[in-house]
């Protein structure tokens, strides 16, 4: 089971919608829990689809292409100067659960030039109408109930994190090898109870945006970096 290590008490949209966190699988005096499966099956990072890590970009681009219909004006090829990644990003007219396009990105590492990590972004890319914040939060709680519902590494899972003034860690997970899934939530106002005070985050001031990381190696991520002892 997820562990749970901030009272959440209610999440509110960028629309000012409230919904309560109790629907994220939150403890709630008065309500009896519901028994777990007696051997949820073992979640395994591999990807995202039928994209997985080890693939060639000219493999996630005839991969991708094929899933999602998309066109060449559709993906993108950008390089981080930093880490020494290249990304290749899709864009997705309609990607469920949450609402309007989603953009995907697809990072291949600095050394083996192979796939390393997987971000699924909602929010970001322009949409008329903008995408309903309670949709967008409902997805989430989807998402959360999905990943929660699986087997991870002993003592590794999390919900309901702050991490910023309007960002929360929805799940995060660690399978027995070295992946990890991320899902996060930002743009969102939400209450937290501590030591019986209550506090409330900033009004957001942007829409909300939902984000998964599919992420190849948690420990040793293939980057650019500065071996010990050269300088």
């Amino acid at each position: 089971m997820a562990r749970r290590f901030l009272k959440l008490g209610r999440l509110v949209g960028a629309l000012g919608l409230v919904v309560s966190l109790t629907s994220l699988g939150f403890d709630s005096p008065g309500f009896a829990a519901t028994p777990e499966p007696a051997a949820p099956a073992k979640y395994e990072v591999t990807g995202f689809r039928d994209v997985r890590f080890g693939m060639t970009e000219p493999e996630v681009r005839a991969a991708i292409t094929k899933a999602f219909a998309l066109k060449p004006a559709d993906l993108t090829s950008t390089t981080n100067p930093v880490e020494g990644t290249s990304v290749l990003t899709a864009k997705v007219a309609s990607l469920d659960p949450a609402p309007g396009p989603a953009r995907v990105a697809y990072i291949f590492g600095y050394a083996s030039k192979k796939l390393i990590q997987v971000n699924v972004i909602w929010g970001e890319e322009p949409s008329t109408p903008p995408p309903d914040a309670t949709a967008v939060i409902a997805a989430g709680t989807r998402l959360e109930r999905y990943f929660a519902g699986f087997s991870w590494k002993k003592d590794t899972t999390r919900a309901g994190i702050p991490v910023g003034d309007n960002t929360v860690v929805l799940f995060s997970g660690e399978d027995e090898k070295k992946g990890a899934v991320r899902l996060i939530a930002d743009g969102v106002k939400f209450q937290i109870q501590r030591e019986g005070n209550q506090t409330t985050s900033p009004e957001p001031k942007g829409p909300p945006k939902l984000i998964i990381n599919y992420i190849a190696d948690r420990e040793t991520p293939d980057i650019a970096k500065i071996e010990p002892g050269k300088f």
